[in-house]
This record gives C-alpha cells, sequence and structure tokens, in this order.
C-alpha cells in the first residue's frame, strides 16, 4: 500500500471498536488543481452534502496547508507523491467502505444530484457500474462527453456525443470521463477496479469501461448527475500512447 489514511475524528473510535457501519454514500475528492480550490471544495461538500468526505491528494499538499487539523472531519487518503487518476480512484474504493461512491474533482462544481433518481437507476436488478455525470463548460453549453466505441485502424479512437437533455432516461456510455462520476463499490471492486500499470488517465478509463462492458455491465450518463467546469471551455483528453497501453490493447 503505497498511501496513508488519516480517518476523520468520527471514524476513530468505530474503527477501534469494529464497529463501523457501512454508508450508503461517500464522495471523494480528486485533489487536481491548488490548494484554494480544494479547501473551497472541501468546505462545500462538508457543508452540502450529509456525507463521509474524502481527500485524495499527497504529503506535500497535506502539510503545505496543514489540511488534517483544518478539517478533522474528513478522511485523508495521502499519496507520496502524485499517481495517476485510476490510482486515486482504486485507493477511494478500497477504503470508504460504502456501498456506493462518489467521485469528483476540484476544478468542477456539483449542480445537479437528484438522489431518487441516481439512487432508482443503482437499485434497479440491472444497475451500470456507473453513472457518469453531464458536463457543463464555463459559458453554460453542455459538453459532449457521451463516448461510442471507434476503431481506427489498429486503434480504437471513440466518438463523442452530447447526453440526451431533455428526457431523464439515462444513455450508455463506454468510459467514465476523468474519472469522474458515482460508482457502485462491489461492483467496480469485482471488475477489478483501474488498472495502475497504465499510466495515461485516457487509457486508464477507457480500459476499465471496456472490461465492464466485456463483461456484461454497463456505464452511463444521466442529467440527474450534473458538474460545471468554470474555467473550461471543452474537455480535451490525452489520447497519445503511454506506458502500459499494450495491455489495454492485449485485452
Amino acid at each position: 500500500m503505497n498511501y496513508r489514511i488519516i480517518y476523520r475524528k468520527q471514524d476513530l473510535g468505530l474503527r477501534v471498536s469494529s464497529l463501523y457501519q457501512q454508508q450508503q454514500l461517500a464522495v471523494g475528492i480528486l485533489d487536481s488543481t491548488n490548494a484554494d480550490d480544494l479547501m473551497a471544495t472541501i468546505e462545500w461538500y462538508l457543508e452540502k452534502m450529509s456525507t463521509v468526505v474524502y481527500v485524495l491528494t499527497t504529503e506535500h499538499r497535506l502539510e503545505e496547508c496543514n489540511l488534517a487539523v483544518k478539517y478533522p472531519d474528513v478522511t485523508f487518503i495521502v499519496f507520496k507523491n502524485t499517481v495517476t487518476t485510476g490510482e486515486y480512484i482504486n485507493a477511494f474504493g478500497n477504503e470508504c467502505f460504502a456501498t456506493y461512491f462518489l467521485v469528483v474533482r476540484t476544478d468542477c462544481s456539483l449542480i445537479a444530484f437528484e438522489g431518487d433518481k441516481l439512487m432508482a437507476i443503482m437499485e434497479d436488478k440491472s444497475h451500470p457500474a456507473v453513472i457518469t455525470p453531464v458536463m457543463v463548460q464555463g459559458q453554460g453549453e453542455v459538453m459532449p462527453t457521451v463516448r461510442a466505441p471507434y476503431i481506427k485502424g489498429k486503434q480504437i479512437d471513440p466518438l463523442s456525443f452530447m447526453p440526451d437533455m431533455e428526457s431523464d432516461n439515462a444513455v450508455l456510455n463506454l468510459y467514465p470521463l476523468m474519472g469522474i462520476g458515482l460508482y457502485d463499490r462491489a461492483l467496480f471492486q469485482r471488475l477489478r477496479a483501474f488498472d495502475s500499470l497504465i499510466l495515461g488517465e485516457f487509457f486508464q478509463m477507457l480500459d476499465y469501461g471496456t472490461r465492464c462492458h466485456l463483461m456484461g455491465n454497463s456505464i452511463v450518463t444521466t442529467r440527474a448527475l450534473a458538474f460545471v467546469f468554470p474555467m473550461r471551455i471543452s474537455i480535451i483528453e490525452d489520447r497519445s500512447e503511454c506506458e502500459g497501453v499494450n495491455r489495454f490493447y492485449t485485452k
């Protein structure tokens, strides 16, 4: 294990007595920008959502901002150095002890979380492995974040489509863009999580999504979950080949 955990103060006695009860939902914040964004994001989720909050960060950030002292109600999963998006999420999935976990980032804000609709999707017999969000850019326009498989020569180069904004219907998506979404924790672990030996975020997400679909599960997008990216006008993925990409193509 290449990380350490600083538990929120409410969990300490429960863990010592082995009476920790499973939560329905945990929120994990990916430290993806700067310290100010991280602290603002922590404070927002502590205030707005009555659930356990985890922060996925590094030792440097923790010490730089004295985060554990400032936010005793937060559990910190702390890596020595920056790791891949998938490694952060894998650690969160291993440690959160929740039925579902929501992955968010410090460069976006939650603008829709319709809990009843999301839980109805997740509690359905054929529920998806992940519900991915609608993503809105800083000027208020919805971005084309629904991916569909497409083979270009010998390479997979997914196509992008707009999500369905006219109805509550969930639409299939190939993978969780940037790792953001609401995950079924048990299913995430059965699918063996993200491959940490694939170092590029795009191929790491694509690998997970492909395995998910090939094993008979699904990933969907619905407007019941939405984020706005205030400083972005688009989301551009780095699809260049990376270390470990052959692991994906072999699978």
